[in-house]
């Protein structure tokens, strides 16, 4: 049983009269204070009264005390004095500009700086919103190691100075990208879309594949499975490029693994006809390769993976499905255009 209320609720009007309120009020804000009103009328105790209509008994007291000093009009929220409700697209431009003054920012960074310049409020949701319409992306990042040369592009533009200088101009080169993955299941890289948290069952029992991947600009790709990434599997794998790729000179860019510096690799290189040209350290991000892979394990992590030779069929059907589009190696064929056409054209 409640106590006795220390503050009362004035009956500034009748209840019928509180009811047409009820009936006839469009503001939902207004609605919710008049049930409390009414509420009291009928005789539950501001706890009651503020349990029914979902706020807390310290909200209710304030409502209370707003009837009892003016009825009907001071239950009314006055937002004048609050905060902006919303950036002007004068402060839209010069926020989008600040933005661009820096590589990537977090939502939260956004929210901040929003709240401390232009004194207005969003929800976080409401800030990616703005953040779409400046036509930003929204996706991990993809890490570069600290250590990459500044003229790691350059480096790499000697690809011309690796034909051979004997080679006669009628024979034909394809260019290609060499890298070793190990997709695994228990990896969750895929965004999905979800009208509530996004749930997924997986088997999560540890199974990956150990995959090489020739990924070829002008030529045919290959997909093959290795136990291990030694030197040995490496000559196998480069046997199976030029099966792939007959009567053809092949150049391969490649990362600077030491399965790749081996002797045994090199010679068996020089022995099929193919030109080695390494990236520079630490420098990943400039074998296209490596995005093909990103592709192919954001489709196995949202995959239930029955098995290692399940595992095994989805990267290769992945793999067949995205080989053909040269998309992944866009921006590497803008960046060596002159390298490139300086060997294949």
């Amino acid at each position: 049983m409640a106590g006795k209320e220390q503050i009362l609720i004035d009956r500034k009007v009748t209840l019928d009269e509180v009811n047409d309120l009820i009936k006839y009020e469009s503001n939902s804000r207004v609605l919710k204070r008049l049930y409390f009103v009414k509420f009291r009328y009928l005789g539950d105790s501001v706890e009651e009264a503020s349990t029914k209509v979902g706020v807390t008994k310290k909200t209710g007291y304030c409502w209370q005390e707003s009837w009892n000093k003016g009825g009907y009009a001071a239950l009314i929220p006055n937002f004048g004095g609050g905060r902006k409700s919303k950036l002007t697209d004068e402060q839209k431009k010069e926020l989008r500009t600040l933005l661009e003054n820096k590589d990537y920012w977090t939502t939260r960074e956004v929210w901040e700086l929003i709240k401390e310049k232009y004194g207005v409020e969003y929800s976080e949701k409401q800030v990616g919103v703005i953040l779409h319409n400046f036509n930003m992306y929204h996706s991990k990042p993809y890490p570069l190691d600290y250590r990459k040369p500044k003229n790691a592009e350059e480096i790499l533009k000697k690809l011309s100075e690796a034909i051979p200088k004997d080679i006669g101009q009628d024979e034909q080169y394809i260019v290609g990208f060499l890298d070793e993955s190990s997709p695994q299941t228990k990896a969750n890289t895929q965004r999905l879309w979800s009208f509530k948290k996004p749930l997924i069952i997986k088997n999560m029992d540890y199974i990956k594949a150990n995959a090489f991947a020739f990924y070829s600009i002008n030529g045919n790709s290959i997909i093959d499975f290795m136990e291990s990434s030694k030197t040995e599997d490496v000559c196998k794998f480069l046997e199976k490029i030029v099966e792939q790729n007959p009567g053809k000179r092949i150049i391969l860019v490649l990362d600077n693994a030491r399965s790749h510096h081996a002797k045994k690799t090199i010679s068996k290189a020089r022995d099929l006809k193919i030109t080695l040209v390494f990236l520079p350290p630490y420098s990943p991000d400039l074998n296209p390769v490596e995005f093909v892979w990103k592709t192919i394990k954001r489709e196995v992590s949202v995959k239930f993976v029955r098995s290692k030779e399940h595992l095994r069929n989805i990267i290769k059907m992945e793999f067949m499905r995205v080989e053909s589009s040269l998309s992944f190696a866009k921006k590497w064929m803008e960046t060596f255009n002159a390298q490139i056409k300086s060997v294949i054209c």
